[in-house]
Protein backbone atom coordinates (compact mmCIF):
# COMPACT_ATOMS: atom_id res chain seq x y z
CA UNK A 1 0.00 0.00 0.00
CA UNK A 2 2.60 2.48 0.87
CA UNK A 3 4.52 1.69 -2.43
CA UNK A 4 1.07 2.41 -4.20
CA UNK A 5 1.13 5.57 -2.77
CA UNK A 6 4.78 6.07 -2.79
CA UNK A 7 4.41 5.58 -7.21
CA UNK A 8 1.55 7.71 -7.18
CA UNK A 9 2.61 10.85 -5.60
CA UNK A 10 5.86 10.20 -8.29
CA UNK A 11 3.26 10.12 -10.75
CA UNK A 12 1.82 13.17 -9.92
CA UNK A 13 4.97 15.15 -9.36
CA UNK A 14 6.29 13.55 -12.41
CA UNK A 15 3.52 15.22 -14.77
CA UNK A 16 3.62 18.67 -12.70
CA UNK A 17 7.30 19.04 -13.74
CA UNK A 18 6.21 18.26 -17.48
CA UNK A 19 3.79 20.71 -17.69
CA UNK A 20 6.05 22.98 -16.20
CA UNK A 21 8.48 22.58 -18.73
CA UNK A 22 5.82 22.78 -21.40
CA UNK A 23 4.71 26.19 -20.11
CA UNK A 24 7.89 28.49 -21.53
CA UNK A 25 7.28 26.35 -25.11
CA UNK A 26 3.32 27.22 -24.92
CA UNK A 27 3.98 31.03 -23.73
CA UNK A 28 6.77 31.44 -26.63
CA UNK A 29 4.37 29.87 -28.91
CA UNK A 30 1.71 32.02 -27.81
CA UNK A 31 3.99 35.15 -28.06
CA UNK A 32 5.05 34.28 -31.69
CA UNK A 33 1.46 34.07 -33.27
CA UNK A 34 0.82 37.62 -31.60
CA UNK A 35 3.91 38.43 -33.41
CA UNK A 36 2.73 37.60 -36.30
CA UNK A 37 -0.89 38.47 -36.22
CA UNK A 38 0.44 42.29 -35.52
CA UNK A 39 2.72 41.82 -38.60
CA UNK A 40 0.03 41.28 -40.70
CA UNK A 41 -2.15 43.85 -39.13
CA UNK A 42 0.39 46.74 -39.65
CA UNK A 43 1.12 45.61 -43.27
CA UNK A 44 -2.50 45.61 -43.78
CA UNK A 45 -2.18 41.37 -45.23
CA UNK A 46 -0.73 38.69 -45.13
CA UNK A 47 2.97 39.60 -45.86
CA UNK A 48 5.02 37.90 -49.05
CA UNK A 49 8.71 37.45 -49.37
CA UNK A 50 10.21 40.37 -51.39
CA UNK A 51 6.62 42.51 -51.66
CA UNK A 52 6.69 46.17 -50.19
CA UNK A 53 4.12 47.36 -48.70
CA UNK A 54 1.33 48.81 -50.83
CA UNK A 55 1.91 52.86 -51.43
CA UNK A 56 -0.23 55.36 -52.85
CA UNK A 57 1.01 56.09 -56.76
CA UNK A 58 2.38 59.81 -56.91
CA UNK A 59 -0.18 61.85 -59.61
CA UNK A 60 2.28 63.38 -62.63
CA UNK A 61 1.71 67.43 -62.21
CA UNK A 62 3.88 69.26 -64.51
CA UNK A 63 6.22 71.69 -62.81
CA UNK A 64 5.07 75.29 -62.40
CA UNK A 65 6.32 77.77 -64.69
CA UNK A 66 8.43 80.59 -63.59
CA UNK A 67 6.14 82.78 -65.48
CA UNK A 68 4.68 85.83 -63.37
CA UNK A 69 2.09 85.34 -65.28
CA UNK A 70 0.21 84.27 -68.64
CA UNK A 71 0.33 86.55 -71.74
CA UNK A 72 -1.76 84.87 -74.83
CA UNK A 73 -0.64 85.57 -77.82
CA UNK A 74 -3.85 83.97 -79.97
CA UNK A 75 -4.68 86.91 -82.57
CA UNK A 76 -1.76 88.85 -82.08
CA UNK A 77 -0.72 90.87 -85.48
CA UNK A 78 3.15 89.84 -84.98
CA UNK A 79 3.97 93.06 -87.26
CA UNK A 80 2.51 95.25 -84.14
CA UNK A 81 4.93 93.62 -81.85
CA UNK A 82 7.35 96.92 -82.33
CA UNK A 83 6.04 100.66 -82.34
CA UNK A 84 7.78 102.93 -84.32
CA UNK A 85 10.14 104.59 -81.80
CA UNK A 86 11.24 101.21 -81.29
CA UNK A 87 12.56 100.54 -84.71
CA UNK A 88 15.47 103.03 -84.76
CA UNK A 89 17.50 101.74 -81.66
CA UNK A 90 17.15 97.91 -83.34
CA UNK A 91 18.69 99.23 -86.67
CA UNK A 92 15.18 98.99 -88.42
CA UNK A 93 14.81 101.44 -90.76
CA UNK A 94 11.59 100.28 -93.02
CA UNK A 95 8.07 99.02 -91.97
CA UNK A 96 7.97 94.81 -91.48
CA UNK A 97 6.93 92.82 -93.91
CA UNK A 98 4.01 90.05 -93.13
CA UNK A 99 4.21 86.37 -93.89
CA UNK A 100 3.87 83.18 -92.60
CA UNK A 101 5.77 80.76 -90.77
CA UNK A 102 4.61 77.41 -91.95
CA UNK A 103 7.25 75.24 -89.27
CA UNK A 104 5.11 76.53 -86.65
CA UNK A 105 1.85 77.14 -88.17
CA UNK A 106 1.99 80.46 -87.28
CA UNK A 107 1.76 84.51 -88.58
CA UNK A 108 5.15 86.14 -88.86
CA UNK A 109 6.71 89.29 -89.44
CA UNK A 110 10.47 90.51 -91.07
CA UNK A 111 12.40 93.65 -91.01
CA UNK A 112 15.19 93.04 -93.28
CA UNK A 113 17.61 95.89 -93.70
CA UNK A 114 21.44 96.15 -95.10
CA UNK A 115 23.23 93.56 -93.42
CA UNK A 116 20.80 91.94 -91.21
CA UNK A 117 16.79 90.70 -91.11
CA UNK A 118 14.99 90.19 -87.73
CA UNK A 119 11.56 88.31 -87.66
CA UNK A 120 9.05 87.98 -85.16
CA UNK A 121 6.30 85.28 -84.17
CA UNK A 122 3.96 84.41 -81.94
CA UNK A 123 3.88 80.86 -81.61
CA UNK A 124 0.90 79.19 -80.38
CA UNK A 125 0.78 75.66 -81.35
CA UNK A 126 3.62 74.49 -78.92
CA UNK A 127 4.93 75.11 -75.86
CA UNK A 128 8.64 76.06 -75.23
CA UNK A 129 9.26 72.57 -73.83
CA UNK A 130 9.50 71.13 -77.39
CA UNK A 131 13.12 72.85 -77.81
CA UNK A 132 14.58 71.77 -74.10
CA UNK A 133 13.29 67.73 -74.76
CA UNK A 134 14.63 67.59 -78.08
CA UNK A 135 11.47 67.40 -80.22
CA UNK A 136 12.57 70.33 -82.77
CA UNK A 137 16.36 70.56 -84.07
CA UNK A 138 18.67 73.32 -82.40
CA UNK A 139 21.06 74.09 -79.41
CA UNK A 140 19.04 74.87 -76.72
CA UNK A 141 20.57 77.61 -74.14
CA UNK A 142 19.32 78.91 -71.02
CA UNK A 143 19.61 82.63 -70.66
CA UNK A 144 18.26 85.80 -68.31
CA UNK A 145 14.71 85.81 -68.13
CA UNK A 146 12.89 88.52 -70.94
CA UNK A 147 10.61 90.96 -69.50
CA UNK A 148 10.51 88.65 -66.24
CA UNK A 149 9.31 85.59 -68.57
CA UNK A 150 11.45 82.22 -68.68
CA UNK A 151 13.98 82.50 -72.36
CA UNK A 152 15.76 80.46 -74.30
CA UNK A 153 18.51 80.90 -76.61
CA UNK A 154 17.97 78.25 -80.40
CA UNK A 155 21.34 78.15 -82.22
CA UNK A 156 22.71 75.68 -85.29
CA UNK A 157 25.82 74.93 -84.98
CA UNK A 158 26.14 75.30 -89.56
CA UNK A 159 24.60 78.41 -89.02
CA UNK A 160 26.72 81.26 -86.48
CA UNK A 161 25.02 83.99 -87.94
CA UNK A 162 21.64 83.16 -86.90
CA UNK A 163 19.95 83.12 -82.98
CA UNK A 164 16.40 82.19 -82.11
CA UNK A 165 14.94 83.97 -78.98
CA UNK A 166 12.28 81.88 -77.25
CA UNK A 167 10.15 83.36 -74.41
CA UNK A 168 7.88 81.39 -72.71
CA UNK A 169 4.93 83.34 -72.15
CA UNK A 170 1.97 80.83 -71.70
CA UNK A 171 0.88 77.25 -71.91
CA UNK A 172 1.32 75.81 -75.32
CA UNK A 173 2.65 79.13 -76.62
CA UNK A 174 5.87 81.28 -76.96
CA UNK A 175 7.08 84.48 -78.91
CA UNK A 176 9.91 83.64 -81.57
CA UNK A 177 12.59 86.36 -82.10
CA UNK A 178 15.00 85.69 -84.64
CA UNK A 179 17.96 87.77 -85.35
CA UNK A 180 20.64 87.11 -88.29
CA UNK A 181 23.84 88.96 -90.07
CA UNK A 182 24.00 88.20 -93.70
CA UNK A 183 27.70 89.16 -93.80
CA UNK A 184 28.03 92.80 -94.77
CA UNK A 185 29.51 95.01 -91.91
CA UNK A 186 28.48 92.76 -88.90
CA UNK A 187 30.78 95.21 -86.85
CA UNK A 188 27.46 97.31 -87.28
CA UNK A 189 24.80 95.10 -85.68
CA UNK A 190 25.35 93.27 -82.66
CA UNK A 191 25.88 89.79 -82.70
CA UNK A 192 23.11 87.04 -83.16
CA UNK A 193 21.56 86.15 -79.89
CA UNK A 194 22.47 90.19 -78.34
CA UNK A 195 19.70 90.97 -81.40
CA UNK A 196 17.55 88.24 -81.08
CA UNK A 197 17.91 89.24 -77.40
CA UNK A 198 17.53 92.62 -77.66
CA UNK A 199 14.52 92.30 -80.40
CA UNK A 200 12.13 89.99 -77.81
CA UNK A 201 12.88 92.84 -75.22
CA UNK A 202 11.49 95.39 -77.20
CA UNK A 203 8.44 92.87 -78.23
CA UNK A 204 7.43 91.78 -74.65
CA UNK A 205 7.65 95.31 -73.20
CA UNK A 206 4.39 96.27 -75.43
CA UNK A 207 2.84 92.43 -74.65
CA UNK A 208 3.14 93.14 -71.09
CA UNK A 209 1.71 96.32 -70.93
CA UNK A 210 -1.13 94.81 -73.26
CA UNK A 211 -1.99 91.82 -71.08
Amino acid sequence: MRAQKFFNKYRVTADMHRRCRSVPALLVSIALVSLIAACRDSMGGTAVPGSIAPTTEPTSTKPPSARPREIKLDGKDPCQLLTAAQLPPLKIDRPGRPGDAPAFNAKDCSWTVTGASSRLAPVTSEGIEVWTSGERTGQPEKTDPIAGFPAIFITVPSDKDRCDAMVDVADGQYLLATFSLSGYKPEEFPKPCDGARQLAEAAMQNLVKQG
